[in-house]
């Protein structure tokens, strides 16, 4: 287990921090899985759970208790809110949809190498020899929208199972962003911008390597044609090695949305004695 991780540390304090512990071993399974240094803002999971008594855990005492073995094992993760749910619901293939944002910040000075320490691994500092084009990339982000084969944008498929690559893409927007922190005059030395992309589901490496498509349309490496080609004709072949995949640290999870009345008709009303 990886105590690092957010399920491996989701799965230790499920078995350390309350009391009475599960009859059944708590397995975290996650609504959206995430390359190792992107950040979220907000993720959903769900874990089975049975009291030795037969009773329904008080999700205000698990709540509590989850949160402050966090805040004492130094791990940046929080407990917003839990709810009890029947078998019905999964919080993987329930979900309508899920955004994504990316940050990445262009120096005013091309000769300026130094981020405001609060935007340092959280976002991308671009850089070209030329401006950037941001209009040019506004103008690219049609060339995703609709249903769309994916192929050229995720690795080989090195796994033993069937993937879809064909997604639909509810949004694409491209939009300035502030600082992270106004507070710091190197702030004022760069723009910063934020990719926004929602879909219902998307294939690995899909929403960095889409960024890194238009950033390098936007610095003049490739053009509208390029990404047109290897949305035509799909395979991890045919991904343009003239373009830099967008690092981790700039992309955030932001939000899993959920059709409501399906959760509330899944949603286990706290009837019974509960553990305080």
């Amino acid at each position: 287990m990886d105590f690092d991780s957010i399920q491996g540390a989701l799965e230790i304090a499920l078995r350390t921090a309350f009391f009475p512990v599960s009859k059944i071993r708590p397995m975290v399974e996650l609504s959206s899985r995430t390359d190792a240094g992107v950040h979220a803002f907000c993720n959903t999971a769900q874990v089975e759970l049975e009291h030795p008594q037969g009773l329904i855990y008080d999700v205000k005492y698990i709540t509590g208790k989850l949160n402050l073995w966090f805040a004492r094992c130094g791990h940046e993760i929080r407990i917003i809110s839990i709810r009890p749910i029947t078998h019905e619901f999964n919080v993987r293939w329930s979900a309508k949809s899920r955004t994504y944002l990316y940050r990445f910040a262009i120096a005013k000075d091309y000769e300026e190498h130094q981020m405001p320490i609060a935007e340092v691994g959280r976002s991308w500092r671009v850089r070209s020899a030329s401006s950037i084009d941001v209009e040019a990339i506004k103008e690219a982000t049609k060339l995703f929208m609709g249903k769309k084969n994916f192929s050229s944008f995720s690795p080989k498929n090195r796994t033993n199972r069937n993937i879809n690559y064909v997604k639909e893409l509810m949004e694409l927007t491209v939009k300035p962003a502030v600082p992270l922190t106004l507070d710091d005059p190197r702030s004022e030395m760069f723009d910063f911008w934020q990719i926004t992309v929602r879909s219902r589901s998307f294939v690995y490496n899909q929403v960095r390597r889409m960024v890194g498509a238009l950033i390098g349309l936007g610095s003049g490496k490739i053009i509208e044609k390029d990404i047109t080609t290897m949305l035509q004709v799909p395979s991890y072949l045919n991904w343009d090695d003239r373009i830099s995949i967008a690092p981790p640290f700039g992309l955030y999870l932001k939000t899993v949305e959920y059709d409501e009345e399906e959760l509330a008709r899944c949603t286990i009303e706290q009837e019974q004695k509960k553990i305080e």
